[in-house]
């Protein structure tokens, strides 16, 4: 992996999060040791963070410190004695007191900061995530267009191959460009298939059928890019009785000619 690919892959920003593996943080720490590109990204990543955790720090309460003071100063003002035979009470305990209040205080608010800054890192993973999917979805949508944009792009119509006489009958829509080396499925063309059936699709390459994987009716686009085959003439779908498909069709529901 060169060091803009290394830098790229989020194993910094997981470094910094600690949510890496331990041969991660060794990789990390060994890149950042050997290459200063590296050691300068980690260190500015640190920086955003810390930034991050700067503007949204929540100060303590104003007064907190005097309040304090002034507690202990009533408590050793007002910390009774016993006789000159007995046993004094000194400041020496109502200071152990304060100290150990006033640690508490602090820890529980480094807490509270720790745990606003961790909500608001999960929050900009979620975003991230969700650009991520988003860009992937465009950039899908891109090549859809580009595909039907393309006069060599051919619309090829699957009929249903057990009525073909039929007035209404089952269809599906490909689109196949010989000179992209492209195949796409319209998915919204498709029906649902019966319950425990599972769609297949296929090209036939000199009279034989050859897999072209399974059809995703599930999935969130509206298309399927497929395998592109050469010299296909024609593609059919069938209905399978195993999600992973079989090795030669068990039911012909569509066909189509390519050429």
């Amino acid at each position: 992996m060169d060091i803009q690919s290394f830098i790229q892959s989020g194993l910094l920003e997981a470094y910094v999060l600690n949510q890496c593996t331990a041969g991660e943080r060794t990789e990390v720490e060994r890149m950042a040791a050997q290459h200063p590109e590296v050691r300068a990204e980690l260190d500015a990543i640190e920086q955003s963070l810390e930034q991050v955790a700067q503007a949204n720090a929540v100060p303590p309460p104003p007064g907190l410190k005097e309040q304090i003071l002034q507690q202990i100063q009533a408590e050793a003002n007002g910390t009774p004695r016993a006789s000159s035979g007995g046993r004094s009470f000194g400041l020496m305990p109502v200071l152990g007191w304060a100290a150990t209040v006033l640690l508490g205080i602090t820890l529980a608010w480094q807490i509270s900061q720790n745990s606003r800054l961790q909500t608001q890192i999960a929050g900009m993973q979620t975003k991230v995530t969700e650009c991520e999917t988003q860009n992937k979805t465009r950039i899908k949508e891109q090549e859809l267009i580009a595909l039907l944009r393309d006069r060599d792009t051919r619309t090829i119509i699957l009929s249903d191959a057990t009525t073909p006489d039929a007035i209404e009958h089952t269809t599906a829509t490909v689109w196949h460009n010989s000179k992209r080396n492209e195949t796409a499925l319209d998915i919204n063309s498709l029906p649902k298939p019966n319950d425990g059936r599972y769609f297949q699709f296929w090209a036939i390459v000199d009279g034989a059928p050859v897999s072209m994987g399974m059809v995703a009716i599930s999935t969130e686009n509206s298309w399927q890019s497929l395998p592109f085959i050469k010299n296909a003439q024609a593609f059919a779908i069938s209905e399978e009785d195993k999600p992973e498909g079989n090795a030669t069709p068990t039911v012909v529901l569509m066909v189509g000619k390519a050429g």
